[in-house]
């Protein structure tokens, strides 16, 4: 007998035995891996552990944009979006990504936040409304309102990933990725990245990669810890931190290496 699972119940993104490799070389190996709804999730790990290639498989950036191979299931409430004949724009709609350097696109503030809406048919006030409500989302309204016509790329550097992370939410995708966006900010920048994350936990689900455990700790409800592309270990975010099942995983929250 088949069961219904309900949608409340459903992960939002469910990887399921999932590889990726590059001219041959396993980087992922065989990582399943529940994300919940409307939760924060990280992902922890020393460099060259397949983090950032796991959350380019997640939006297929790695298969379409880096060559390379993945084998597996993603997914996305449900259906799953490596499948053949999967058309790739929406499922990147769907799923946003924010880079670790800031990439603001050239032209000015309102230009980054309507390009994509406008692409989408958002006409008129609509985009104007869209602008103000994306930029109060990430924080930055306050501090860029009376300059929007002036050119996005003089901001400065945690202005600009505020920037980034209000263009991905005015596409209203289901859910962000985040790949180390506070790498090289300053630590009040980096305070309103997170209380923009706890902020829009209702509306989005976001993944975290981040080298610093420290932010996962704050912000994360779950914790996955990646090393060598094997995920070691993933869980309650308080229970990885306190008592890790796995050695390994201490040894890196305790800093003996990494």
């Amino acid at each position: 007998m088949s069961v219904t699972v309900p949608p409340a119940a459903r992960p939002k993104v469910d990887l399921q035995d999932v590889s990726v490799a590059y001219d041959g070389g396993l980087v992922v190996r065989h990582v399943n891996l529940a994300v919940a709804p409307r939760s924060i999730h990280a992902i922890i790990g020393p460099a060259g552990s397949g983090k950032t290639s796991l959350l380019r498989t997640i939006n297929l950036l790695a298969p379409e944009v880096d060559g390379a191979k993945v084998s597996g299931r993603i997914m996305l409430d449900g259906e799953d979006i490596l499948r053949p004949g999967v058309e790739r724009s929406p499922v990147r709609r769907w799923i946003g990504m924010v880079f670790a350097v800031p990439q603001p696109l050239p032209g000015s503030i309102r230009a980054n936040l309507v390009y994509g809406p406008a692409l989408a048919g958002v006409r008129g006030r609509a985009l104007d409304e869209l602008v103000e409500s994306s930029l109060r989302a990430a924080d930055l309204w306050d501090e860029v309102k009376d300059r929007l016509d002036l050119s996005a790329r003089a901001l400065s550097g945690g202005q600009q990933q505020r920037l980034c992370i209000a263009r991905t939410v005015a596409l209203a995708p289901e859910v962000v990725l985040l790949d180390e966006p506070c790498s090289g900010l300053d630590p009040i920048s980096t305070f309103k990245i997170e209380e923009t994350m706890r902020a829009l936990q209702a509306r989005f689900t976001w993944v975290l990669v981040t080298n610093n455990t420290k932010q996962a700790a704050r912000v994360s409800q779950r914790t996955a810890f990646l090393l060598s592309g094997e995920l070691v270990e993933d869980g309650p975010t308080a229970q990885v931190f306190t008592s890790p099942r796995d050695v390994r995983t201490g040894d890196y929250i305790e800093g003996r290496f990494g």
